[in-house]
């Protein structure tokens, strides 16, 4: 977090504008906390580490609450922008008004990534050009990196009820689609650094899987707006989702052993069927 903050604030000096970064960790105990306390010796800059982990929708909630001017740049902790101008290309958005920026996402090409199932799923499924992100604006919409005005955040937010690693994006960007706000892809992208080993990645992903069943329940989304909702419906419907559920270890086992993006989908879909046999 410290080097991603020191970039960002020699940016910001730069540019010469007015300027707050506020950085929370979400009680995660991390011993990297200790460096990040240097963040605080950094003009119009702070870092606190939180005693509870809340959740990344309330977290991202409680750093707009503490925000004080107009617009929010949101990053992840983990990541470090592709360009040195890059707070100024997203200055030259503040122009527009009821539009949210969306700046991508890229993935090191380093040795060191090439076998990793997380590298493999990043560059396939979230590596993705700003001329296909237009396309789609919602379906591509990352939460590690955009800009949104603090007034148009107020009107969304992030949906609290869900506590666990996963969703919280496609709720999001949905919302600001119904309520009539505009998601703008720009090419002003971040690399994502820190990237998980197969089984941690395994694991935040059946995590992502659990939201889903729970935005299902909830009725927060329309099937119809998920894919991966909709295909188990289709499976339910052809009375196979306690077949399909039973292979959810054997897929996962696959995916983290031969760092298959193939056997990380069929988990996906396996593992949703065993959790829709659980929760009926």
């Amino acid at each position: 977090m410290l080097f991603l903050v020191k970039e960002i604030h020699q940016q910001l000096i730069l540019e010469d504008i007015e300027f707050e970064i506020i950085c929370l960790d979400d009680g995660s105990k991390s011993p990297l906390n200790e460096k990040n306390k240097d963040i605080n010796k950094l003009s119009f800059s702070s870092f606190k580490s939180l005693e509870n982990n809340i959740g990344r929708s309330a977290i991202r909630n409680l750093l707009a609450k503490k925000a004080i001017y107009n617009w929010l740049l949101f990053l992840d902790a983990d990541v470090i922008p592709v360009k040195s101008n890059f707070i100024k290309n997203y200055i030259h958005c503040f122009k527009k008004d009821k539009t949210v920026f969306c700046g991508g996402l890229l993935y090191e090409d380093k040795k060191e990534n090439f076998g990793l199932l997380r590298y493999k799923f990043g560059k396939r499924h979230e590596e993705i050009s700003v001329e296909k992100r237009i396309e789609n604006p919602e379906k591509f919409f990352f939460t590690s990196n955009f800009l949104i005005q603090n007034a148009i955040f107020a009107d969304v937010i992030f949906e609290e009820k869900l506590t666990q690693y996963g969703r919280e994006d496609l709720l999001f960007s949905l919302e600001l689609i119904k309520k009539g706000f505009i998601i703008e892809h720009i090419s002003n992208e971040v690399y994502h650094l820190g990237l998980d080993k197969n089984d941690l990645f395994v694991s935040k992903t059946k995590k992502a899987m659990e939201n889903l069943i729970f935005i299902d329940k909830q009725s927060l989304i329309d099937t119809k707006e998920m894919p991966l909702l909709e295909l188990v419906r289709k499976i339910s419907i052809l009375k196979m989702t306690r077949i399909v559920g039973m292979f959810h270890l054997f897929f996962e086992k696959l995916a983290i052993k031969k760092s298959s993006v193939f056997f990380l989908n069929c988990m996906k879909v396996s593992y949703m069927c065993h959790l829709k046999l659980k929760h009926e």
